[in-house]
């Protein structure tokens, strides 16, 4: 997990394998704070996922569950880059 140049990246790995579950994928973002990251960016060993915070923010897909801070998005609302 990196935040370069407002982008936060997040690359997939054998042990947090982006989790699909009703139609949504989720990431943990305990790590960073919104106003450091205007796109978060998931790659995975196939294809390369963004959205925009400010899309993810404003559609409710960030949540707090307990002591930690979900992106929670519909598979619909990542493009491919």
């Amino acid at each position: 997990m990196k935040v370069i140049n407002k982008v936060y990246y997040k690359k997939e790995d054998d042990k947090q394998i982006l989790k699909l579950a009703g139609g949504s994928w989720s990431i943990n973002l305990d790590k960073i704070k919104g106003e450091d990251v205007e796109e978060i960016v998931y790659i995975t060993q196939t294809k390369t996922y963004s959205i925009d915070y400010k899309t993810a923010h404003e559609k409710g897909f960030i949540r707090n569950f307990k002591d930690e801070v979900k992106l929670i998005v519909p598979i619909k609302y990542w493009r491919v880059k």
